[in-house]
């Protein structure tokens, strides 16, 4: 296999430092631009096609490839520098991105958040916008060809090696070169029209890679091979970017969005919080920041109830029950810890704590947490949020069968069913007599405090009756 590294190009204008890559009849280069001391991107063809009987149309196609690519002009598409012929070969000159691709990013198993992978779709949205307004596809839209540029949140669409001009309803024929799993059918056959259509496949399944870091099944495969929404990857993904994903691959291009712009309209809305990563200038800095964009979660933001005043009422029976569970749950905890069994003995089964519920998150937020994942806990709901209706209210517990404050669930140890055989017949402690007071007097202070209530309702009832005799007299 030939190559050019340190070959020196354009009377010396260029050195050759490193290849970068090959795909499909072309190889990419690493070089210096002396005359500005700053790295560039030379592509040219293979040399082994000089031998083929076809290099003559394969040096036009790559002359309209650069021509096509200087055409297209958008903060997120690759610059064309330069281009010139050299030694019977043709070569585009393009600005140097430092970054890693979007597949080093995320394979083989760091899907990204839904926030940050919307946010890097959109991005090549606009720059293929700028494509098909120029006339043409991109046909190889997928995670190897866009590059996170070093140190910013910033997508470049590259490689433009199979691009291709359209007209709008002609049935054109289409190239033998495809990306199996970002292909859509139409480029499996020879002959078929060429839309927009076919570069919304591409970047709906580049979508679909970077939530699930999965490649999706061939288009070629799926009547045979379903596709499997990303909803059945992860289920933390909203139902909306699901459905876009979706609609974005089927099958047929008449049931995809006509454009790329309809298609990023069935995106949802999010902001997006840039973190700027370090800088750095060599590519073993630039796998550095690659944690940077690993997996988050994000959480559905939860509704918070409209707090309306409640009436006098409400409020003081409100009250009344709230200081007589507070009284019954003290009494019940006390209860509990002289009921507590010494941790001394070893034939009985401690309980274990419970952890609370919680949402469930991918698998690799743990492994590295990014900002976006950070959730705001809801405030619980304060005395003055509307009255719940009588069946939905709190029931104190019963005196006989306190539950304890927590996720503690111990169980008398002659009912417990995780006790060895041998513990099962140790008698329970007798309950401890001051423990009883306690609860007993919590039970009266509360019947004390609704007496109270009651008596201050019926002196409010009769004063209002007193005002409205007073109101009709």
């Amino acid at each position: 296999m030939s190559t050019l590294v340190g070959s020196h190009l354009q009377n010396g204008k260029y050195t050759v430092e490193q290849e970068l890559g090959r795909g499909g009849f072309g190889v990419t280069y690493k070089a210096i631009l002396h005359s500005l001391g700053q790295p560039v991107v030379i592509k040219t063809l293979d040399e082994s096609l000089r031998r083929d009987p076809n290099f003559a149309q394969s040096q036009q196609q790559f002359q309209d490839e650069a021509k096509r690519l200087a055409l297209c002009i958008h903060p997120n598409i690759v610059r064309v520098m330069d281009f010139f012929t050299e030694n019977g070969l043709p070569f585009i000159v393009m600005e140097y991105i430092p970054g890693a691709t979007l597949d080093a990013v995320v394979l083989p198993n760091t899907p990204l958040g839904e926030v940050t992978a919307i946010h890097y779709i959109r991005q090549i949205g606009l720059a293929l916008k700028v494509v098909h307004q120029n006339g043409l596809l991109h046909r190889d839209v997928k995670p190897q060809n866009l590059i996170l540029r070093q140190g910013t949140d910033q997508v470049i669409l590259i490689d433009f090696g199979i691009a291709r001009e359209f007209s709008p309803g002609a049935v054109q024929t289409h190239t033998s070169f495809v990306s199996p799993g970002y292909a859509p059918i139409e480029q499996y056959l020879p002959q078929e029209k060429r839309t927009p259509a076919t570069d919304v496949y591409g970047l709906a399944a580049t979508l679909y890679m970077l939530l699930t870091a999965q490649v999706p099944a061939p288009s070629i495969l799926r009547d045979r091979q379903p596709l499997r929404e990303p909803r059945e990857w992860r289920s933390d993904l909203s139902a909306r970017v699901n459905r876009a994903v979706v609609r974005g691959m089927a099958v047929e291009p008449q049931l995809r969005p006509a454009s790329v712009d309809e298609w990023l309209q069935l995106l949802p809305d999010s902001q997006f919080a840039s973190q700027p990563t370090p800088s750095a200038t060599t590519q073993a800095a630039t796998v550095a920041v690659i944690p940077q964009h690993r997996p988050v979660s994000r959480p559905a933001p939860r509704s918070v109830p409209t707090v309306v005043a409640a009436s006098p009422r409400s409020q003081l029976w409100r009250y009344v029950l709230i200081a007589g569970l507070a009284a019954i749950v003290a009494a019940t905890v006390g209860a509990l810890v002289a009921r507590q069994p010494s941790t001394s003995n070893p034939s009985v089964a401690q309980p274990s704590p419970v952890a609370p519920p919680s949402s469930p998150a991918p698998t690799q937020e743990a492994a590295t947490p990014a900002p976006e994942a950070i959730s705001t806990p809801t405030p619980p709901v304060l005395p003055e949020a509307p009255e719940p209706s009588p069946p939905d209210e709190p029931e104190p517990p019963a005196p006989t069968s306190p539950e304890p404050e927590g996720d503690l669930e111990p169980a008398p140890p002659s009912t417990s069913p995780s006790l060895p055989p041998e513990s099962e017949n140790i008698p329970p402690e007798p309950p401890d007599e001051k423990a009883a007071e306690q609860q007993q007097e919590a039970e009266e202070r509360a019947a004390e405090a609704a007496r109270e209530a009651e008596k201050q309702e019926k002196e409010r009832a009769k004063e209002q009756e007193k005002g409205d005799g007073k109101k009709r007299d």
